[in-house]
């Protein structure tokens, strides 16, 4: 048995024609330690929740050197094909899906290198339903959307500076303005205005900045992950009633955009929790996944007035799969 956690919306939209499902999950950071049980819950719960759509936005890998081992790369593709049977799946890159692992032979020290998954991007592709969206747009009859890859500069910017509590490394807010820039010339100024607009980015740390905002601001909602609930355990979770978590990627302590974002109406901002909180390069620290669920968000969409409202609906629950 495994226990998801699901938050579900029931969010108001003009120009939703008819309701629309939309399931939400992100930071798999698949690996040897993700177990068959757990791909199976994932499947065996959006089976029951029957979504018009699956998004996905970001660390579906924990290192892209994962997909070098044969039975692991098919391990991961059938997952994703089993996806993709259930509704159209929509996945954009996050930081670890184009970092590899590797142990430098002279000091025994391991480092991450960047390396771009082409030929598993293109593999993926060529499944039924599912679309890896690097910096790239899905569209149909109901729906825009895009998934907008955060480059290495923005998660690495060049600094001196070690991450530490005492002195976390920024993500690159200058970067992601530029590239939201170059973004809006190809995909962003085209977006349909008569249909829903999502657009997935992996890290939401400066998705409420007003400059970026206003970058953003054709998107109806905007879909995220990576900051996996600042690793707050499931029971101060239900407490601690704020979008604040204990601890960020980049070891900064009690930042905001962690969790639990959308409240009214005017946020557009929703941040999954992991489906992984520990992941295999966290060592010793996987030994506390026990302690937390998989996080999954439910989000219909429709345009029943009685969800205008200035408060959005939500309800949170566990349950076994």
């Amino acid at each position: 048995m495994k226990r998801i956690h699901t938050t579900y919306y029931k969010i108001y939209n003009e120009k939703v024609k008819k309701e629309l499902k939309v399931a939400s999950l992100s930071d798999l950071h698949f690996s040897y330690t993700i177990t068959e049980e757990k791909l199976k819950a994932i499947i065996k719960f959006l089976n029951s929740y029957k979504p018009n759509y699956i998004l996905f936005p970001g660390d579906l890998l924990d290192s892209t050197g994962m997909i070098e081992n044969k039975e692991e790369y098919m391990r991961i593709k059938n997952w994703l094909k089993e996806l993709g049977n259930t509704a159209p799946t929509l996945i954009s890159l996050g930081s670890h899906d184009y970092y590899k692992k590797e142990k430098d032979e002279n000091t025994g020290k391991t480092h991450w290198i960047y390396y771009y998954p082409k030929y598993f991007i293109e593999d993926v592709n060529t499944l039924n339903n599912v679309k890896i969206l690097d910096n790239q747009k899905y569209e149909d009859d109901n729906v825009s959307i895009v998934g907008y890859t955060q480059s290495m500069d923005y998660f690495h910017p060049k600094t001196d500076k070690p991450k530490s509590i005492l002195k976390p490394a920024p993500e690159n807010k200058e970067c992601m303005i530029k590239e939201l820039n170059e973004l809006k010339k190809t995909l962003i100024d085209s977006t349909n205005k008569n249909k829903l607009n999502l657009i997935m980015i992996h890290s939401p740390i400066y998705v409420n900045d007003p400059n970026i905002k206003d970058l953003l601001k054709e998107y109806d909602y905007v879909f995220s992950g990576h900051m996996h609930n600042g690793c707050v355990p499931p029971v101060l979770y239900e407490i601690w009633k704020s979008d604040k978590g204990l601890i960020a990627p980049n070891k900064s302590l009690f930042p905001n955009n962690e969790r639990d974002t959308l409240k009214t109406n005017k946020d557009k901002l929703i941040v999954n929790g992991p489906l992984t909180t520990f992941q295999e390069c966290t060592g010793q620290l996987q030994k506390f996944n026990i302690l937390y669920p998989m996080y999954i968000t439910q989000a219909d969409f429709t345009n029943d007035k009685q969800y205008n409202t200035e408060k959005i609906y939500k309800k949170t629950k566990y349950e076994k799969y």
